[in-house]
Parts: C-alpha cells; structure tokens; sequence
C-alpha cells in the first residue's frame, strides 16, 4: 500500500520494497489468477513463437498449472476454467 495514495498495489513476492510502502504476502488461501496470452489465428512472428515459448517454459519451471490444496479459484473464473474453486473464499463477495 502506498503511503501518498493509500491504494494498495498487487506484486510479487520478490518485489523491491519502497520507501512508504508495506509487502504482505497474500497466504491462506493463495490466490490464484487466470492470466492469459492472446494473439491472432494464423499470426506468425518470431517475437510471439519466443513469448509463447518462453510462458509455456516458465508454467512448467514453476509448476503453475498443478493446483495446490491451499490455492483458491474465484467461482467465477473456476466455472470460466472448467475447475472447482478449491478451499476457503468461493467467490468475490466472500472477500470482504
């Protein structure tokens, strides 16, 4: 959360901390999101094959498309996903 603005700013764990900010990492149930890449059908270009390539590297390293049991799901994108929720909130009214 920045001090000037007091809006919170969502970032990854290694994240720079700085000056008038507080890191806190979200656990219990670990949030998850759905991110997407997109391109157009047919498309061929060095730089999107490298991209592609690269996420579908990085999804593997890091185990992101094997669900935990403390992972949660909104209902939403879990219904979108074709996945159940998993543990804890089940969806964004839930939140708070």
């Amino acid at each position: 959360m920045t001090a000037k603005t007091g809006h919170p700013v969502l970032a990854v764990i290694g994240y720079s901390a700085i000056p008038g900010t507080v890191l806190r990492p979200l656990a219990d149930p670990v949030p998850l999101s759905p991110v997407s890449l997109v391109w157009r059908r047919g498309l061929r270009h060095p730089g999107v094959d490298a991209l592609r390539t690269a996420a579908a590297e990085l999804a593997a390293a890091g185990n992101w498309l094997v669900r935990r049991d403390a992972d949660w799901v909104p209902r939403e994108d879990a219904e979108v996903l074709g996945a159940p929720p998993g543990p804890g909130l089940t969806d964004a009214s839930s939140a708070g």
